[in-house]
């Protein structure tokens, strides 16, 4: 029986929102190719980030200069004749599965598959799945072959860098959320036990944060329902004890993950902490993402967004207030809908997967 060609997915503890079993899932269903998934746990020096880790985040990006046991690229420069564990790490693997490619789909896997590419000097092809709205904060190497990114401004951005234009791709990210009609909205909520009014839907990650905007949404009353997502269920239990204190609002807790695209899709407002996966999510259904936001490691990627209408920014939860009332009583949500509909009328799994599939015959 012939062997499948093998596609390497790597990935690690910061991965957004499943990205990585989405896109295995897609390619192993095409029936051409077998994955790998390789997570951090098994290729990784260290699970946590140091606090120079941190200290030198350039926003959403770490570069990973230091890490805990090893030191990562400092001490390999210091003993180039020694590799780190994850160097030797990948290249076990890469030995051992023999893929066509590696697809990194975080920042920490793209750079210790580059890492890798330069000190063991393996010809297999990095393609880098950039998972952000704007341009990696890292300068571009000429080990990556290939990238794939959401929007041709960071397609720009890293020409200006030194990349092919031929090497980038600008394909969306891949999440697939199918727009409801209105009917198909009503039908939807009927069977997740929902009200008829509109529903907000509510993603903050920080529990200080949730904690100060769901008091506030209840001082509103009743004005929409509220589908808060809360996986923790001691701080579930608290939020509920104070949900029952205002028996007329309608309030659904969603405790795990996999209930959020189930949500989402019949909603009219999702509130939330900076999440590129979700926002991406909401500009596919036309719902009018509402981002909580007063990070300077995120404030170029929400600036950029703003400047294109596609979402609604506030800066505290006060102002989170206001804007939903705008959201719900005025036509701005639509515009944003409409905005992000065209946005991502072009970005699919399927052109995604399908690039995938084909790239070692391009």
């Amino acid at each position: 029986m012939k062997r499948k060609p093998i596609i390497l997915i790597m990935t690690s503890h910061d991965e957004q929102s499943g990205v990585a079993k989405r896109l295995a899932d897609a390619i192993m269903a095409k029936g051409t190719h077998n994955v790998v998934v390789m997570g951090d746990e098994k290729y990784g020096s260290v699970k946590k980030l140091s606090l120079l880790d941190r200290l030198m985040d350039a926003g959403q990006e770490y570069q990973y200069l230091l890490e805990r046991k090893d030191r990562g690229v400092l001490r390999d420069k210091l003993k180039v004749r020694k590799f780190s564990k994850r160097v030797t790490r990948i290249g076990n693997m890469l030995r051992r599965f023999n893929p066509e490619y590696i697809l990194c789909v975080t920042p920490y896997a793209h750079h210790c598959a580059v890492e890798a590419k330069k000190k063991l000097r393996f010809r297999v092809r990095v393609i880098y799945l950039v998972m952000s709205f704007t341009a990696p904060k890292r300068e571009a190497d000429d080990a990556t072959d290939a990238y794939i990114v959401e929007n041709a401004d960071v397609k720009a951005t890293l020409m200006r860098m030194g990349v092919h234009p031929k090497d980038i791709l600008t394909m969306g990210l891949p999440f697939d959320s199918p727009k409801l009609s209105r009917g198909e909205i009503a039908m939807a909520k009927q069977e997740l036990g929902l009200p008829a009014q509109k529903t907000v839907y509510v993603s903050v990650h920080d529990k200080k944060q949730l904690d100060q905007a769901f008091q506030l949404l209840l001082d509103q009353g009743n004005i929409a329902t509220l589908v808060v997502r809360c996986e923790n269920a001691k701080h579930r239990q608290a939020l509920t004890l104070l949900a029952s204190q205002v028996p007329d609002v309608n309030i659904v807790f969603a405790a795990t993950k996999e209930k959020e695209d189930d949500y989402l899709r019949v909603s009219d407002v999702a509130i939330m902490s900076y999440d590129v996966p979700l926002i991406y999510k909401c500009m596919k259904l036309g719902v009018a993402p509402l981002v909580i936001s007063c990070d300077e490691h995120t404030e170029q990627d929400v600036s950029y967004l703003l400047s294109h209408g596609l979402i609604a920014r506030a800066k505290d939860e006060v102002e989170m207030i206001g804007l939903l009332y705008r959201l719900l009583q005025t036509d701005l949500a639509e515009q944003l809908a409409v905005s992000g509909g065209k946005w991502t009328e072009l970005g699919s799994v399927e052109n995604i997967t399908n690039f995938l599939i084909t790239y070692i015959g391009v």
